[in-house]
């Protein structure tokens, strides 16, 4: 798994925290003085969250689903 800086999250990238890679979510918004980063996601019920994690906790989806994706092996 890549480790990611800070300054590699920008407002509106898609990221999963490392803890729970099944809800995506989308960077709402960044505070530049305690490192932390504010993400907003949709439950399965339509409710609207939020919540601030420190960007140590989080990961790029790009970067997360490309790594996962299946490997076909053609013979």
């Amino acid at each position: 798994m890549r480790n990611y800086k800070f300054e590699d999250f920008e407002i509106g990238n898609s990221v999963y925290h490392k803890s729970n890679t099944k809800i995506k979510m989308i960077v709402v918004g960044k505070n530049d003085k305690t490192f932390e980063i504010k993400c907003r996601w949709v439950d399965k019920d339509g409710n609207r969250l939020e919540d601030t994690f420190l960007f140590a906790e989080l990961i790029k989806s790009d970067d997360y689903d490309y790594d996962n994706l299946p490997t076909i092996t053609v013979i």
